[in-house]
Parts: structure tokens; sequence; C-alpha cells
């Protein structure tokens, strides 16, 4: 399902940034406080992942609507942990 593997890029995003944490959830919170996520972003990360842990426990899948939703989240995570900073990077040099 896809939100297994929503839920499988969040955790790989947190592994490697070295997140710190006991669960997911907390791990998210390091990203805040590490500088890489707003408050705003955490919050829908976290629903995000509440979606994964439904998938996975409960074989609930989302709608295509919520699957695109939590789709676009994940999106902007990688954007803003990866994509933007290289590209502010790139447009300092020039």
């Amino acid at each position: 399902m896809g939100t297994i593997g929503i839920r499988a890029v969040v955790e790989a995003v947190c592994n490697e940034k070295k997140a710190a944490g006991k669960n997911l959830e907390d791990k998210i919170e390091s990203l805040i406080e590490g500088g890489w996520l707003s408050p705003t972003q955490a919050q829908f990360l976290n629903k995000s992942r509440v979606l994964g842990n439904l998938a996975a426990h409960e074989i609930k899948p989302p709608s295509a609507s919520t699957l695109q939703i939590a789709l676009n989240i994940i999106e902007n995570l990688l954007q803003t942990v990866y994509i933007l900073p290289k590209a502010a990077e790139s447009m300092e040099k020039k």
C-alpha cells in the first residue's frame, strides 16, 4: 500500500538526518529541532505517519484523494530537506 511506502520514506529521511527519538513521532519532532522542518510540516508528516500505521496494522487503505495529499506531503519533505538546500547552495555560488 502506498501509505506504508510513504511512512518508509519518512523513516529513511529521519535515519539519514540522524533524528533522535524512540519512535517516528519523536524523530519527526527532532527534525524541527535540527532546523530541517517547520512545526507545520512536522504536523503534516505526523498525519501521514498515522495513515501508514492504519494501513500496516489495520489494513485500511486510504482514499485516492487522501493518498494524493500524503504524496504531496512527502514531496514537500524531500523538497525541503534535499532539493531546495542544494538549489540555494548553487545560487550562492553564482
